[in-house]
């Protein structure tokens, strides 16, 4: 019995001893209240005072030391790597970071790692080296992806899409940011991130010169910045809007952006993004021919760029620097200074040969190769020609056949134009006579259910938001904004709409295409695949199928007589 007691005890004992333990090690990895308020600190002076930031980074160094405090120590290496990021150092900033990660690798289920992964790809993005930024945002994207970790799919993906559009790959990045803004409820994020979702659509956008676009987007993403108090965003946006303004030719609208973002990005000390204000700010002037104010906001420019070489700052890279002496080249002509226009025209060309060295190189040795064509060559392309003409007669049969076949399909292809041509006429007119109708009288139904009435209030609500332009718009999507259920909300459709759940959603899409189409000029310049995407198609098929079905003709025929007929009125 004592035997058995002592067992019992000492299995007791191991028992509390190791929940002890475990217990133990899950509270080293966590880092104390306090710790975790320097780390905010720290990461808000990083914005502020980069040089702050730095020495107190030192402190906390020297008290993770001091107390063996390993993740404690890889915080504050994370800290320093992003401070070196910033200030362009960037094999130290990669250094520092895989220091960082190596202290917690045998550490399990630390998201920290993952964060140091994405610091990295960071890292190598700014120094140009896309492909090996791109392999640590997939690594990071598959590890979060098995753990189901939605803050850092989203992050990832972002990144990701970020190095596709730099790459100049717009469509394919604004398939990630959108589908990331899609699905923000699943991946729960957070306003600020939000916000710079849409912000990359918008920048997006802009890249894609479509600067309707670009402001619908930033709109949204400001609107969120703003309710946040979220100055660094707000200072992207109004530069974003700037451009767009700028874009539409609208120089006045971009210089208040402008001067707004300029006043902001002083105060956030981010010399890159102040001396990009200052370029757009400087091309507005040199638009409205205001050539001085234009040359003094280029000369602004030239110093905050000799300052970051003076510090050898390498992450400064003013990639619109060759546009800026092209623009100060003109000013300076316009103003009938030929010796300075001649000078900044001799540096954007020596830009432009260093940009193109390399394309310059091959494009000479292709030129060269033209010339070594010897004898040989020559009397292959003879015999050729010769064999060519004794095929003469039968292709001369093969050109009468195809003059028939053409001469058939030009008096089709006729025939079908004037089908389209009464079809969009008509099309024109029955938009004309609907506009007339609603001015003069509004659409009033009689009804008496009052939940039925309270359901088609909420379905008038989301098609005044343009709810049905959302890819994600679904009949248990509506059902929910509606509050009522699918069958309900299927059956009020059909009977006060007289159509199908998909037939009003695609009649819905159709008539706001139709509409914008007719009134913004700029969406008339959109890709088809681009009206699509805008108007809440998936794919540019899906979208000119239904575009045919509701009106008769494809929505490119619809779009190039509408350029037509407003031609003719100017």
């Amino acid at each position: 019995m004592t035997s058995y007691r002592i067992l019992r005890i000492a299995m007791v004992s191991v028992l509390l001893f190791c929940l002890w333990n475990c217990s133990k090690k899950q509270k080293e990895w966590q880092l104390s209240p306090k710790d975790r308020e320097q780390l905010s600190v720290i990461g808000n002076m990083i914005n502020e005072d980069i040089e702050k930031a730095d020495e107190l980074i030192d402190i906390l160094l020297l008290k993770a030391s001091t107390n063996n405090d390993i993740l404690l120590k890889a915080n504050a290496y994370l800290k320093r790597g992003i401070v070196l990021t910033k200030k362009g150092e960037f094999i130290n900033a990669r250094d520092t970071l895989i220091s960082g990660v190596n202290m917690i690798k045998n550490i399990k289920n630390l998201p920290l790692k993952n964060i140091f992964l994405l610091r990295i790809g960071n890292v190598y993005a700014l120094d140009d080296e896309s492909d090996i930024a791109m392999n640590y945002y997939t690594k990071v994207y598959e590890d979060a992806a098995t753990k189901n970790n939605k803050k850092e799919i989203f992050l990832a993906r972002a990144n990701m899409a970020k190095i596709l559009r730099n790459a100049k790959r717009y469509d394919e990045a604004l398939k990630i940011y959108k589908e990331s803004y899609e699905q923000r409820e699943l991946l729960n994020i957070q306003p600020k991130n939000l916000a710079r979702v849409l912000m990359g659509i918008g920048g997006t956008f802009l890249k894609l010169q479509q600067a309707d676009s670009a402001l619908y987007y930033s709109r949204k993403g400001f609107h969120i910045s703003k309710s946040i108090n979220d100055k660094s965003g707000e200072s992207f946006f109004h530069h974003d809007f700037g451009v767009a303004y700028y874009l539409k030719k609208e120089y006045g609208k971009a210089l208040q952006h402008l001067d707004t973002a300029k006043t902001y990005i002083t105060y956030l000390k981010n010399d890159e993004r102040l001396s990009e204000t200052l370029f757009n700010i400087g091309r507005c002037y040199y638009k409205l021919q205001e050539y001085d104010t234009a040359i003094a906001k280029f000369s602004e420019v030239t110093t905050i760029i000799r300052q970051a070489e003076k510090l050898g700052s390498k992450g400064f890279d003013p990639i619109y620097l060759e546009d800026m002496y092209d623009l100060l080249s003109k000013c300076y002509l316009a103003k009938q200074d030929a010796e300075k226009s001649a000078m900044y025209e001799a540096k954007k060309d020596q830009i432009s040969h260093l940009k193109n060295k390399e394309n310059n190189e091959i494009a000479r040795a292709m030129h060269e190769s033209d010339f070594n064509i010897n004898n040989e060559f020559i009397q292959t392309v003879l015999t050729a020609n010769q064999q060519a003409l004794s095929r003469y007669r039968g292709v001369l049969i093969i050109i009468g056949i195809i003059c028939i076949a053409a001469i058939y399909f030009v008096f089709h292809y006729k025939k079908e134009a004037k089908k389209n041509k009464e079809i969009f006429e008509k099309l024109v007119q029955a938009l004309e006579e609907k506009e007339s109708k609603e001015a003069q009288k509004p659409k009033e139904i009689a009804i008496t259910d009052v939940k039925v009435e309270a359901v088609l209030k909420r379905l008038a609500k989301l098609e005044e938001q343009h709810y049905f332009l959302e890819s994600t718009c679904s009949l248990a999507a509506m059902a929910k904004k509606a509050k009522t259920n699918t069958t309900y909300l299927t059956q009020i459709i059909k009977q006060y709409k007289g159509k199908t759940f998909y037939q009003y959603i695609n009649k819905l899409r159709i008539d706001y295409s139709i509409d914008r189409l007719n009134k913004d000029y700029q969406f008339r310049k959109y890709a088809i695949k681009h009206i699509a995407l805008e108007v809440g198609y998936k794919s540019p098929e899906s979208f000119t199928k239904h575009f045919k079905k509701s009106t008769g003709i494809n929505p490119s025929y619809y779009i190039k007589e509408l350029d037509k007929r407003n031609k003719n009125k100017v």
